[in-house]
């Protein structure tokens, strides 16, 4: 019974606040491409849902920490929370079904980003710019075990397929060239791509006058890049892209294997399963802040410094994700151990949450 009722008060001003912040985000989007939305309502509103779905990554998390404080300010003015301390009821049993609300609501988020729902931005951007016209690649260079693989443009199709043309295939050999493929055009079928009348140069290994020195060979089909789909291959060809978390895993695997740099995917998957629990961990230290009592210290000034507060570590942990991503600081350094501080910060107030006031 205690634990619904805090947590149905708890829930009632975090819709309040996240509906709030959704609709601004909206809104303002509107406004910027108000000259570019698209004239059918069935677009429009899948502009929308796609848009209000992307503006979660940053109104959720805000709104989760915003609504808490709400609870506790509003609480104390009405003296329910004094009340329910002098009923026996401890500072951290009032506070856990907020951390068990927030933390499932996390959990939930991140589930999300595993999802397709994680490319809500692309699919919001392709609905403004006429179908998909921003998902095209261009210029894509990999390595794949001893093979250098570009690709012209790649065109995504739907359920998950692509269409790659211009497709040239470098093969090594102790840092020499070996062979080269070349085809014009390759599809994305069955977890490989599949390329079309490919053309096959063989150098041979042992040049000798008189000789032919190449060896040609035309193949009707040919399969290459495993476990590259096309949004491994986005990942590897933007410096900021738009992944969901299985693709995250599956980029960093292959450049772990490949011998690549994986700082990129590092930080894009701290980003995604680690900084969200930043939200329990700042609730935790904002009601080591609220006083047993109104008159026990200034509600403007406190609920002021902790919305500032929780900005602040919202922005910081944003920032220093940008810039892990962007390559300018390493992930351990950027997001891990920035979380790390705020976790063992977190749990010295948790041992004095029980006091009157910090």
């Amino acid at each position: 019974m205690f634990f619904r009722f805090i947590t149905q008060y708890y829930l009632k001003y975090f819709l309040v606040v996240f509906l709030a912040l959704e609709l601004f985000f909206v809104g303002i989007d509107t406004l910027k491409y108000v000259d570019d939305l698209p004239d059918s309502a069935n677009l429009f509103i899948l502009f929308l849902f796609y848009d209000s779905v992307y503006a979660m990554s940053y109104t959720l998390p805000i709104s989760l920490v915003l609504s808490s404080i709400m609870f506790f300010i509003t609480f104390l003015k009405s003296n329910q929370l004094t009340a329910l301390l002098a009923l026996g009821f401890s500072r951290f049993s009032i506070l856990k079904p907020i951390l068990f609300v927030a933390t499932l609501v996390t959990c939930l988020h991140i589930g999300l980003n595993c999802t397709p729902f994680a490319y809500a931005q692309e699919s919001a951007e392709s609905i403004i710019n006429n179908q998909a016209v921003l998902n095209v690649r261009q210029d894509v260079l990999l390595k794949f075990n001893n093979k250098y693989i570009f690709m012209g443009k790649i065109f995504p199709l739907e359920n998950g397929s692509a269409r790659a043309e211009n497709i040239k295939i470098f093969e090594l050999e102790n840092r020499e060239l070996r062979s080269y493929y070349t085809a014009k055009s390759a599809f994305f079928a069955n977890d490989s791509w599949k390329l079309e009348n490919a053309v096959f140069l063989d150098i041979n290994k042992n040049l000798q006058l008189g000789k032919p020195a190449l060896k040609r060979e035309e193949l009707a089909h040919l399969e290459v890049l495993n476990g590259f789909r096309p949004k491994v291959l986005d990942t590897f060809s933007q410096d900021k892209p738009t992944v969901s978390i299985v693709d995250a895993i599956d980029t960093l695997k292959i450049s772990l294997q490949q011998g690549t740099s994986s700082t990129k995917m590092r930080a894009i998957l701290y980003g995604l399963m680690i900084v969200p629990f930043f939200v329990p961990l700042s609730i935790l230290i904002i009601a080591s802040f609220i006083p047993s009592l109104a008159r026990y210290g200034n509600l403007a000034l406190i609920s002021f410094a902790c919305i500032v507060g929780a900005l602040i570590v919202w922005g910081l942990f944003f920032s220093f994700s940008e810039l892990s991503i962007s390559g300018l600081l390493q992930p351990e350094a950027g997001v891990l151990s920035p979380f790390l501080l705020l976790f063992f910060i977190s749990l010295y107030f948790l041992r004095k949450i029980n006091t009157k006031f910090i």
